[in-house]
């Protein structure tokens, strides 16, 4: 199961710059400097153009970051050289490997690519040297699942692990490393990794879980939830309830299964012709009160109520 498989528009260029409270002239410095993850532009394609900036969601993730990092002053080789990283392919870690069975760690990689190649794939899958040839093998849509941007968005979303961006930088190099609070993982102690850090390097540390709330949540952000797909199909139906004019009541129920029952009051006002239609069909007096259940094409149940008044 990959991040496609529960988001599949979570690719698609839909969000403006302007839900993440960045300038157009930030936006077109950083790409001058070649901190984005754009393609080089030709000569003769040089000059600016005032066009719309739509970034998918990794995209808009990583220009989070720089945004976090240039408030700190951080320069420009580094912010590049972590760019590098985060858009570079993951290595897979050993201890990771030797918890889960082959079988397991082949299938999940041979899902994302064309099944022509797997014969091709299979045998060199656990001896890393696919990795040179994986992003031939994989269409542009899918390699971002094996870079470590790709991985960090899957860690938050799906396994709901937070992330931790450590940035040490030494004299001639940048260095990068990823702390996950993975309490599923016995082969890290994040205490003791953290500690390490702490007391023996000076480090820039971007949580990751503030930014992707952070794109996720603001208010603006709302209409691309729903375009990328970020509700799941029972949630959309809460939302959509919630923005049904004609929607009066919602009552959730959840049982012990972890099912949810959702009783929904709708209200209409019918007048004039359509009242008197109504009316007639159903056989109403005024003020009586009707209650339509239906069952099914043969099963009608109809409950009526009547309010009267006795006088003495």
């Amino acid at each position: 199961m990959n991040l496609y498989d529960f988001y599949p528009k979570i690719f698609e260029k839909q969000i403006p710059l302007i839900v993440m409270d960045i300038p157009s002239r930030n936006y077109l410095h950083w790409k001058k400097e070649n901190l984005l993850n754009t393609s080089k532009e030709n000569k003769s394609e040089s000059i600016e153009k005032r066009e719309k900036v739509l970034l998918n969601v990794f995209d808009a993730l990583w220009l989070l970051i720089i945004k976090e990092l240039r408030e700190f002053n951080v320069d420009f080789p580094t912010i590049r050289a972590v760019k590098g990283i985060m858009y570079g392919l993951i290595q897979f870690d050993n201890d990771i490997l030797d918890s889960i069975s082959k079988d397991d760690f082949i299938n999940s990689i041979l899902k994302n690519i064309p099944e022509e190649h797997h014969d091709l794939i299979k045998p060199i899958l656990l001896d890393g040297s696919f990795l040179s040839m994986i992003e031939g093998l994989i269409d542009k849509k899918n390699i971002i699942l094996f870079r470590h941007i790709g991985n960090v968005l899957f860690d938050v979303l799906i396994r709901q692990v937070t992330v931790s961006l450590i940035i040490k930088k030494n004299s001639d190099f940048v260095e990068v490393e990823f702390i996950k609070n993975d309490p599923s993982n016995t082969h890290v102690n994040v205490s003791k990794l953290i500690a390490n850090i702490v007391s023996n390097h000076t480090f820039i540390n971007v949580p990751i879980v503030p930014l992707v709330s952070k794109l996720f949540e603001n208010a603006a952000f709302d209409k691309y939830t729903f375009q990328f797909g970020l509700f799941d199909s029972n949630e959309k139906k809460i939302i959509d309830a919630l923005n049904d004019d004609l929607c009066k009541e919602i009552k959730v129920t959840k049982h012990q299964s972890g099912d949810v029952t959702l009783n929904l009051t709708f209200e209409e006002n019918l007048k004039n012709k359509h009242a008197r239609e109504v009316r007639k069909i159903l056989g109403l007096k005024q003020y009586e009160k009707i209650e339509l259940v239906f069952r099914n094409d043969k099963h009608l149940i109809i409950n009526n109520t009547r309010r009267e008044i006795l006088k003495k």
